[in-house]
């Protein structure tokens, strides 16, 4: 006799948009910062949650849905990105909210724990979960007296918890204890919530905000249960110890939740200070003074300006400036044409706005003017393997992230320094043999190499969009695991 088993209603993947008769959800992705922002809506009625710094966005989604934005809502202050609620509370007057223990310079609402917000005909109530931060809250959307939605903030990521080392210095708590008190609201609030209710969390895969947060952008509080290690039967003594075992924040973290505590500034404003077109001439006087020249190119096969960093497009642009390079840092760009303004808006998004200018015509106009280029050594796959320079004749760099070795192994003898690392580990790196630097695609790999050309580095080779994995399958290379 057959026997089959139905799949539960809540493993049945949601969608980034959800709609009913009294509510309707549009989720917002932000890919280059891992970030989510929604906007939620009921009998013309909006809210927004965790709105980015571009706020324009919001405002044109809402006006052709004909309603009007009531609320905006943070699910605690920000540290990867600085939020955009000053500004769309400005223009609409909307109100801005922040849950319990909430510390800001400007005027908010505190919303208080299990408090429901009328938002047309449905509420969001308010669910208290501090650990990532001691405001941190979820916000549930109760349609029909029904949970239907909860918006975790950076409470509960797919298959990951947020990381509780943010908050130690500002709320007087160890990291110890903001892991426990992350554990008993996980516990006490978030797994309370039926197996249907669907789950919108804050950030994806990519953020640093979270340890490995799974692939996807929306689940159920069932799913979770069952994939996310948090959510499993542990005691609160091995919750500590894991989600406590993290590598340290990018260094433009602590920048940006004081942003978001003091108040940044008007987007517009700052956005048409540094939006400036640079002579050639302009642009190497800069440089010359001593600003980074950012190249955000997404092909750097003719070369690089002397002394730039390239940190393309196709990368995570803004995070892997944070991690790399001080707030203060005074930056000159070199962008593919049309593509200027972008980049200056991924820069605003972290809260770098000493921003000088990008080089008008781009970098076939320093070329065009005489400009000293450097060229990298990039090559296809197919014409690397075809070469008799085996990779045995090469040191190799692994540039990935300390996750990625232990999740996929390493190359068997290479050198494992990730990109925000490099320059702190020059001495490991040889200067009289040939670097193979690569990463998982390609894209920090490149971003090293330019960055070791500032340290009397040139002999390289970089293949282009292939990675470790491409590497290890074309070469059959046995990867060696690492604990």
């Amino acid at each position: 006799m057959n026997s089959c088993t139905a799949t539960p209603a809540y493993i049945n993947t949601p969608k980034a948009q959800q709609s009913g008769e009294n509510f309707f959800i549009q989720q917002f992705q932000v890919s280059c910062l891992g970030q989510f922002s929604y906007y939620i809506e009921s009998n013309n009625e909006a809210a927004i949650i965790d709105p980015m710094r571009d706020y324009e966005e919001y405002i044109k989604f809402c006006e052709s849905r004909n309603s009007v934005i009531k609320y905006v809502i943070l699910t605690h202050l920000h540290a990867d990105f600085v939020a955009g609620h000053l500004d769309l509370a400005k223009i609409t007057g909307a109100q801005i909210v922040l849950g319990p223990q909430a510390v800001t310079q400007y005027q908010v609402k505190i919303a208080q724990d299990e408090e429901l917000l009328p938002l047309g005909r449905a509420y969001l109530r308010v669910l208290h979960t501090p650990g990532h931060t001691l405001e941190s809250s979820c916000f549930v959307l109760v349609v029909d007296g029904k949970d239907h939605v909860v918006f975790s903030g950076d409470s509960l990521f797919l298959e990951e918890v947020g990381r509780p080392d943010l908050a130690s210095k500002s709320s007087g708590l160890t990291t110890q204890q903001l892991a426990q008190l992350l554990y008993n609201s996980l516990k006490n609030k978030v797994m309370k919530l039926n197996d249907d209710v669907i789950l919108y969390p804050g950030h994806g895969a990519g953020s640093s905000c979270g340890k490995a947060i799974g692939a996807g952008t929306v689940s159920t509080i069932g799913e979770q249960k069952l994939k996310n290690w948090a959510l499993q039967n542990i005691t609160e003594e091995e919750f500590v110890k894991i989600s406590t075992d993290i590598p340290a924040p990018p260094q433009y973290f602590f920048h940006d939740v004081q942003l978001n505590r003091q108040g940044a500034n008007d987007l517009q404003n700052i956005k048409s200070k540094v939006t400036k077109a640079l002579s050639y001439q302009e642009f190497t006087q800069v440089a010359a003074d001593g600003a980074l020249i950012l190249d955000s190119r997404d092909i750097i096969n003719k070369g690089i300006i002397k002394g730039s960093i390239n940190i393309t497009q196709v990368a995570t642009l803004a995070s892997f400036v944070g991690i790399l390079f001080k707030p203060d840092q005074r930056i000159v760009i070199v962008a593919d044409e049309g593509k200027e303004e972008i980049t200056i808006i991924r820069l605003l998004r972290i809260g770098y706005e000493n921003i000088l200018g990008y080089l008008e015509g781009g970098f076939d106009n320093y070329v065009r003017n005489g400009g000293e280029v450097q060229q990298l050594n990039i090559v296809d796959l197919k014409d690397f393997l075809n070469t008799n320079d085996q990779p045995q004749n090469h040191v190799f760099i692994d540039c990935r992230n300390p996750v990625e070795f232990k999740t996929t192994g390493i190359i068997p003898g290479s050198l494992m320094i990730p990109l925000f690392q490099i320059e702190n580990q020059l001495d490991l790196i040889p200067k009289d043999k040939t670097l193979h630097i690569y990463c998982r695609s390609g894209a920090r790999a490149k971003t090293a190499a330019t960055i070791l050309l500032q340290h009397g580095y040139s002999d390289f080779v970089l293949i282009q969009n292939a990675g470790h994995e491409h590497i290890v399958k074309e070469h059959q290379i046995q990867v060696q695991k690492v604990e």
